[in-house]
């Protein structure tokens, strides 16, 4: 189940970029409290690729729990 890691890896991966994200608009939020165009630019960037990643990482969490699931209903039903 190698394929299963991968994925599974690259859901956390994608959870850290999404952290990252956030992280990164609250620092700005912090550094720069005016309103530039800018900065409102950057912030709706991170915002959009935070949301987007953090719901890959979710969807990829649940398509490794049903793959599992699936492959397990198989063995069992073979034997």
């Amino acid at each position: 189940m190698p394929f299963f890691e991968r994925v599974k890896r690259l859901s956390k991966i994608l959870f850290g970029i999404s952290g990252i994200f956030i992280f990164l608009i609250i620092i700005s939020y912090m550094n720069y409290p005016y309103e530039e165009n800018n900065t409102i630019l950057y912030r709706w960037a991170c915002l959009i690729f935070s949301i987007f990643s953090l719901t890959l990482a979710i969807t990829l969490k649940f398509i490794i729990k049903d793959a599992k699931d699936y492959i397990d209903r198989a063995i069992n039903f073979k034997s």
